[in-house]
């Protein structure tokens, strides 16, 4: 059976051979290379199966950066018009430039038709340019970062209003498998239902079913999203997660394809396969969690001042033990502050605990519970030297 043109990632698509071929061919990658791989392939597939990557087109890039996909698109149509928060003192750093166009060029893996490229700054919400100007838009990994639900669908407006009738949108964003929207500032992580009800109330039209089964397979079970969190730093060279745990929350990619059809009548997409999905990847979360922990688990440490600090973590319910290793040169004592917050739907966090350690005693320990996150701040008192004190955490 062909794959959906809606879908979430899953390991099993990179062994189509139509996927296979657009990221060796049309991306010049290899795959298993990585989750946005997956992206580029999904969004180019659709676009060319809505018939759009045609040599008379325009398309229009939105949060862009300098992606690979730009560089596959611009030789299939007649014109690509790439757009970013392209400043010189721009929040996302790949973005920072005075002359887009120049960056563009710049950044080309491969040579290309330059006289067929135009880039300029623009938010996706307020796109500047005359209505009916494309016959395609895309985003890859962009549509999260913009804001909150009324800028998405004033997003989704200002696409329809810029493609041309029939035009075809093709975006990727971030679902998560936990029931809830995780609405963390300008980083959004969507329940499913939740995504396809606000295109629902968009003037677009999504293709019928959006698939959202992620079937069971090593490769699609949760993985940590950053390895060297766990001191294995060449990890995220080797592989990347195609379901992510990061931060106690179960996610994926998916591609979503959006039609402007004002002739037609709304009907909201079916989400098949979520409840299944969801049953399963959460015991597999739970297993890696038990796993993780079971034994000493090596953190990676950050240093600022006299401050060491381990990423957020999250344990089953019961209680955590830290071990401090301070060698001969380090500070002798520490003062530790623990803070926690909700895994879901709140991101302020809260002290839990705070106490004192030495490097003769070197262990401490709280309480823990599988809903929530943890965050562990150690305070050098005296002299010597942080950059060999070791964090190593285990369940207790």
């Amino acid at each position: 059976m062909p794959l959906s043109l809606q879908k979430v990632c899953d390991i099993h698509d990179f062994f189509e051979p139509e996927i296979d071929a657009i990221i060796r061919r049309d991306l010049r990658s290899v795959p298993f290379g990585s989750r946005r791989a997956w992206e580029f392939a999904m969004i180019f597939r659709a676009l060319a199966a809505k018939g759009k990557l045609q040599s008379s087109a325009h398309g229009l890039a939105m949060g862009a950066g300098t992606e690979k996909l730009i560089y596959a698109i611009v030789p299939r149509v007649a014109k690509t018009v790439v757009t970013d928060l392209y400043l010189p003192d721009s929040g996302w750093i790949g973005v920072r430039t005075e002359s887009p166009r120049d960056l563009i060029r710049k950044k080309a893996p491969w040579p290309v038709d330059f006289d067929k490229v135009d880039a300029m700054a623009m938010d996706m919400r307020d796109l500047k340019f005359p209505d009916e100007s494309f016959d395609f838009c895309w985003s890859t990994g962009s549509f999260e970062h913009i804001g909150h639900d009324e800028d998405f669908l004033q997003h989704f407006r200002e696409v329809e209003r810029v493609l041309k009738p029939g035009g075809v949108y093709a975006f990727t964003t971030a679902v998560t498998f936990g029931g809830v929207t995780e609405r963390i500032p300008h980083n959004y992580y969507f329940d499913p239902n939740h995504l396809v009800d606000l295109i629902h109330a968009s003037p677009l039209h999504a293709e019928p079913v959006f698939d959202c089964y992620v079937q069971d397979h090593l490769l699609n079970r949760p993985h940590p999203e950053r390895y060297q969190s766990y001191g294995f730093a060449a990890g995220n060279q080797i592989s990347k997660p195609i379901v992510s745990f990061r931060r106690g929350v179960t996610l994926t990619a998916n591609v979503m394809v959006l039609t402007k059809a004002p002739e037609r009548a709304k009907m909201r997409p079916h989400v098949e396969g979520l409840e299944r999905s969801r049953a399963r990847l959460t015991d597999q979360a739970n297993h890696l969690i038990r796993e993780t922990w079971a034994r000493p688990q090596y953190l990676e440490t950050t240093i600022t001042g006299r401050t060491l600090k381990v990423q957020p973590q999250v344990f089953a319910d019961g209680h955590a033990e830290f071990d401090v290793i301070a060698p001969q040169g380090a500070p002798a004592k520490y003062k530790w502050v623990v803070k926690r917050r909700p895994v879901t739907s709140v991101y302020t966090w809260e002290t839990h605990g705070k106490g004192d350690v030495t490097a003769q005693t070197g262990t401490f320990r709280f309480p823990t519970r599988r809903d929530s996150l943890y965050s562990v701040k150690l305070e050098a008192v005296g002299e010597g030297s942080l950059d060999r004190v070791v964090i190593r955490a285990k369940a207790a």
